[in-house]
């Protein structure tokens, strides 16, 4: 796992893998989508080694890879972007979670196309302080990407849960992205 103590090349590679493993997965079979929570079967991923514990829609299907990914189901046959939320964990040293955030930022708005900060602002989560992100960038051939990215830090750890959507589909999928992120729990 990547050291985020040290902001360099290894932590800014932590996260643009992060944000583009939900871009480029394929090969997922179509399935009808349900964008609302109250028509969607949510299940539990329970990972002991990882000391991850989150709900998601049961037809949505998880990647551990470069962290952990849970992918939206097809649309349709010709659907070429499938919306996600990814959730990785790392050590973030004695950096604030708000420093972190600032250094992303500055790496996105120069490595990004088109990218455009929507909101930044910082909150809690479970207790803990936390930073918020909204921000678009274009992705050719999907056009407009919206992306909410939140980091929280417990104890030693940094938790980074990102959600990646075509901007005309990001509020259809946020009731749903709002719910994993809130059931998630760090069991170790």
């Amino acid at each position: 796992m990547y050291k985020l103590s040290a902001i360099g090349s290894s932590v800014i590679l932590f996260f643009v893998i992060i944000v583009f493993t939900p871009l480029f997965a394929a090969g997922i079979s179509p399935s009808n989508n349900t964008n609302t929570t109250s028509n969607t079967t949510f299940i539990t991923y329970e990972n002991s080694t990882r000391g991850i514990k989150i709900d998601y829609p049961k037809d949505w299907t998880p990647m551990v890879q470069y962290g952990l990914a849970f992918l939206s189901p097809k649309e349709n046959n010709s659907d070429t972007f499938q919306e996600g939320l990814t959730v990785a964990k790392g050590h973030h040293g004695n950096e604030s979670i708000s420093t972190l955030a600032d250094r992303v930022l500055k790496f996105y708005n120069s490595s990004l196309p088109s990218f455009k900060l929507v909101e930044s602002k910082g909150t809690t989560f479970h207790g803990n302080p936390a930073q918020s992100l909204v921000y678009t960038f274009n992705l050719p051939g999907n056009g407009t990407i919206k992306v909410l990215e939140s980091g929280t830090t417990e104890n030693e750890n940094i938790y980074i849960f990102r959600y990646v959507a075509q901007e005309n589909k990001y509020d259809s999928y946020l009731p749903i992205i709002n719910r994993m992120i809130d059931s998630f729990r760090a069991t170790k």
